[in-house]
């Protein structure tokens, strides 16, 4: 288990990459088709309202739910 920092922590506006993604496979499935998947690089654009984050990955926002953020864990991208 890597240990970096889960997405409901991260910083807006870094550079990330994704490192681990502990959560179902239907929404991982469904995050990986939007590009977010283990390896990818991303950064958070900004919190919503119900606590989740929207982030920047492969040209597209894309909006995470507040459930879902834990089990995203990433490091900052060199």
């Amino acid at each position: 288990m890597y240990v970096g920092v889960g997405l409901d922590r991260a910083p807006i506006g870094t550079a990330l990459t994704l490192v681990e993604a502990d959560i179902d496979a239907a929404p991982a499935h469904r995050l990986a088709s939007f590009g977010l998947r283990v390896g990818s690089g991303f950064s958070v654009l900004s919190r919503t309202a119900g606590g989740g984050r929207v982030v920047l990955v492969a040209g597209s926002r894309v909006a995470v739910g507040r459930s879902l953020l834990a089990g995203l864990r990433a490091e900052v991208r060199a």
